[in-house]
C-alpha cells in the first residue's frame, strides 16, 4: 500500500512557521487563530513572565524563491486588508523565502494603500534590508505601544515600562486593550487608590469610562490628568468626550469647546487624519456643513482608508439633501470595511426614505444590527428606521416590533409617538388585531401628553355615539366648550361626532388662535341689546376650529392648496348657527328687533369673511404656499348664501320677516 505523499505547499508552510517561531521571543506568546481569514497568529508580548496585553497579529507568507533581489513580493485580498483597517493590534507582514533560508517583515500600519478603490487584489512590496533573524523585538515592543497609545488615546501607553509596573496595573491594562472596559475601571480605581496622581492610570480610566458612556466622570479624570501633567496631548481626549457627550446629550455648548479644541491641534500639531476628522464632526453636529464636508475631505487626503470618515462625510450629505454623493460615500465607506454597521445602516435609511427601496434598504439595516446590535445605543432613531422599512413593505406586526422597542427606550419621543399613531390610525380597520392594540396606546397617550389626535382616535375606534359623554371628553382635554351645554349644542344644531376632525389639528388651531384671538371680533357684535354669551363664543370657536383643521387634513391628503380655501369656506358656512345662541329669548320692540336684525346681519358676516382671510392666510402661510387672492378665493355666490343664512337664522330668533 502507497504511503501518502505530502505536498510541497504544506512543506512549505510548516518550515515558515518553524523559522518564524523560532524568531519570537520564548516568553511570548503566539496563537493560532480558530479561521485563517489573512491573520495566521497573534502574538502576546510578555515581559518579565508577564502577559502585558499588548499583542500584534501576523500575515506570513511563504514562497519557495523570489527573483526580485531587493524586495520579497506578496499579494494580499482587497478583503483581507480592509480586516487589517479595523483591527487595533497592528499587523506585521512576513515573506518567508525558502531558497534564502530568511524571512522578511514590514508593518501594515505603513503602508500607503487606497482602499476605496474597487481594486481587488494588492501586490506588496517587502524590502529585503528588513530581516526577520534581525529584527530588534524590543523595538517591536515600542512599536505596538505607539500604536495601542494612538487607536486609544491615551498617551501613557507608549512610555509604560511593563517590568516595572505591578501585576494589578498590568492586568489592567490587559483588560483595557482587550476592550473589558467594566473590569479595567474596577482596576484602574484601585490603583488610583495607591497612587492618586499616577496620570497614565488617569488616562487609562478616563478613556474607559468615555467608551463606557460615563462622560462626567471620563471628564473629570481627563481634567485631573491634564492638571497633574500639563500634557497639551491630553486635551484631545478631553476634546473627544466633550463631542461625544454633547453629541449624545444635546449640549451644544459642549460641542463646541471641542471643536475649539480640535481647531487648536489642527493649527498647532503635525498633519494627522484624526485632527481634520474629529473637529468635522463637531462642525457637522453644529451645522456647519460647508466646513465639514471640507474637513473631512482634507482627513480623507491624508488617509482614504478612513472608513468612518467616509460615512460620516455621507451623513453630511444627507443632511444637505445631496442624495447621490451620500450614497457614494457609504459605498466607498463599504468597500474599504464591508461590514462597517453604521455605513451600511445609514445606506439602508437612505435607500428607504429618499429612493423606496425597501427591500434592500431593510436587509443593509439587519445586516448591519448582525454585526454590532448595540449600535442603537447612539443611533436613537434606528429603531424608526426599520419599522418604516417594514410598514412600507405592509409587514405590520413587525414594523410594530420595532417600533415598540424604540418607545421602549424613548417612550416620550415625539417621531415614535407620531409613527406608532399614524400606523394604528392607517390600518386599524383592516387589521382586526390592530384594534386593542391601538385603544391601549392612544389611553397611553392621552395621558402622557393629552395628545388631541389620541382622543380623536380613541372616539373613532370605540364608535362613541353618545353626544354627552363625547361632551364631557372634549371638556377634559381641550379649551372647547367649557361652559357650553349639551342643550345649547342642540338649539344650535351642532352635533359633535361630526365636528371630531377639528381634534387632528387642533393644536394647531391653537396657535392660530393665540396670533388672531376669537374675541377680536368683538366690536362687529356689541350692542345694548344683548350681551355676548361665553357658551356663543365657545360654538363659534368650534366651527372656526373645525374649518381649520378640516382645510390643512384636505391639504396634505392631497398635497392640493385650491382645497385650502374650499374646505375652510365649507365649514365657515356652519358657523351662522352659533347665532342661535348670540341672539336671547326676549320680546324685543319692533323698533328694537330691526336695529338688532340690521347690526348682526352685517357684524356678523364681516365676522366671517374677516376669519377666511385669516384662516388661508396662517395655513398657507405655515405651508409655504401662496396665499390665494381674496376676490378669486371667496365666490360671491358663497358671500350671497352666508348672508341669507345669518339673515335667516337671525329671523328665526327675532320674528321680522315671514318666513316662505
Amino acid at each position: 500500500m502507497p504511503k501518502p505523499i505530502r505536498h510541497n505547499n504544506h512543506i512549505l508552510e510548516t518550515e515558515s512557521n518553524k523559522f518564524f517561531n523560532n524568531q519570537v521571543p520564548n516568553e511570548w506568546i503566539i496563537d493560532k487563530p480558530e479561521h485563517d481569514y489573512g491573520i495566521d497568529c497573534n502574538v502576546n508580548i510578555v515581559i518579565d513572565n508577564e502577559v502585558t496585553g499588548l499583542s500584534f497579529s501576523v500575515q506570513l507568507k511563504s514562497k519557495t524563491q523570489d527573483r526580485y533581489p531587493d524586495s520579497a513580493i506578496i499579494t494580499l485580498k482587497h478583503s483581507t486588508l480592509s480586516l487589517y483597517n479595523t483591527m487595533l493590534a497592528p499587523v506585521l507582514l512576513v515573506a518567508y523565502i525558502q531558497e534564502e533560508k530568511e524571512a522578511y517583515w514590514y508593518w501594515y500600519n505603513d503602508l500607503n494603500i487606497n482602499l476605496s478603490t474597487q481594486q481587488k487584489t494588492f501586490k506588496i512590496k517587502i524590502p529585503k534590508t528588513n530581516k526577520l533573524s534581525q529584527i530588534s523585538w524590543s523595538t517591536v515592543v515600542k512599536y505596538v505601544q505607539d500604536v495601542f497609545s494612538i487607536k486609544t488615546l491615551v498617551d501613557g501607553i507608549r512610555f509604560l515600562e511593563y517590568n516595572e509596573i505591578s501585576n494589578s496595573e498590568l492586568l489592567a491594562w490587559r483588560y483595557y486593550y482587550s476592550e473589558d472596559y467594566e473590569n479595567a475601571i474596577f482596576y484602574f480605581k484601585n490603583l488610583l487608590r495607591d497612587n492618586s496622581q499616577n496620570v497614565t492610570v488617569l488616562e487609562g480610566l478616563s478613556q474607559s469610562q468615555y467608551q463606557t458612556f460615563n462622560y462626567k466622570e471620563a471628564l473629570f479624570n481627563i481634567n485631573k490628568a491634564i492638571e497633574l501633567s500639563g500634557k497639551h496631548n491630553l486635551n484631545l481626549t478631553k476634546a473627544c468626550i466633550l463631542a461625544e457627550d454633547g453629541i449624545q446629550n444635546g449640549i451644544k455648548g459642549k460641542i463646541i469647546e471641542a471643536r475649539n479644541i480640535f481647531k487648536q491641534f489642527i493649527d498647532s500639531g503635525p498633519r494627522q487624519a484624526g485632527y481634520h476628522y474629529n473637529y468635522a464632526n463637531t462642525l457637522s453636529k453644529l451645522g456647519q456643513y460647508e466646513e465639514a464636508i471640507n474637513h473631512y475631505q482634507k482627513c480623507l487626503k491624508i488617509d482614504p482608508n478612513f472608513a468612518t470618515a467616509w460615512k460620516n462625510l455621507g451623513q453630511v450629505y444627507w443632511d444637505i439633501q445631496e442624495h447621490e454623493k451620500e450614497l457614494e460615500c457609504y459605498n466607498k465607506a463599504l468597500v474599504i470595511s464591508p461590514k462597517l454597521p453604521q455605513a451600511l445602516f445609514s445606506k439602508g435609511v437612505t435607500l428607504s426614505r429618499i429612493y423606496n427601496q425597501y427591500e434592500e434598504a431593510l436587509t443593509l439595516m439587519l445586516e448591519a444590527l448582525k454585526y454590532e446590535e448595540e449600535m442603537l445605543h447612539s443611533y436613537p432613531y434606528g429603531y424608526f428606521g426599520i419599522a418604516y422599512a417594514y410598514e412600507k413593505l405592509n409587514k405590520l406586526r413587525d414594523s410594530l416590533i420595532w417600533i415598540n422597542k424604540g418607545l421602549d427606550l424613548y417612550p416620550e419621543d415625539i417621531y415614535y409617538l407620531n409613527f406608532k399613531s399614524n400606523l394604528l390610525i392607517e390600518h386599524w380597520k383592516e387589521n382586526e388585531w390592530l384594534k386593542e392594540e391601538a385603544i391601549c396606546f392612544f389611553e397611553f397617550r392621552l395621558e402622557l401628553e393629552n395628545d388631541f389626535k389620541s382622543l380623536y382616535a380613541l372616539m373613532i375606534i370605540r364608535d362613541l355615539d353618545d353626544e354627552q359623554e363625547i361632551l364631557s371628553l372634549l371638556k377634559k382635554h381641550t379649551t372647547l366648550l367649557k361652559e357650553t351645554s349639551l342643550d345649547t349644542l342642540k338649539k344650535c344644531g351642532i352635533k359633535l361626532k361630526e365636528h371630531l376632525i377639528f381634534l387632528l389639528h387642533y393644536d394647531k388651531y391653537q396657535g392660530f388662535r393665540k396670533d388672531y384671538p376669537i374675541h377680536r371680533y368683538l366690536d362687529h357684535l356689541i350692542s345694548e341689546l344683548f350681551v355676548v354669551s361665553t357658551e356663543f363664543w365657545e360654538i363659534l370657536d368650534l366651527i372656526f376650529a373645525t374649518s381649520f383643521s378640516s382645510a390643512v387634513f384636505e391639504y396634505y391628503k392631497n398635497k392640493n392648496s385650491n382645497v385650502i380655501a374650499q374646505k375652510i369656506l365649507e365649514g365657515l358656512m356652519l358657523s351662522p348657527d352659533a347665532i342661535e345662541e348670540l341672539i336671547p329669548n326676549t320680546n324685543y320692540a319692533q323698533d328694537e328687533a330691526i336695529s338688532l336684525m340690521s347690526h348682526i346681519y352685517l357684524g356678523f358676516s364681516t365676522i366671517i369673511v374677516r376669519e377666511f382671510g385669516a384662516q388661508t392666510g396662517m395655513i398657507t402661510g405655515a405651508l409655504g404656499l401662496e396665499k390665494p387672492d381674496e376676490a378669486d378665493s371667496l365666490p360671491q355666490p358663497w358671500y350671497d348664501d352666508l348672508k341669507e343664512k345669518v339673515l335667516l337664522v337671525a329671523n328665526g330668533k327675532l320674528k321680522l320677516l315671514k318666513e316662505d
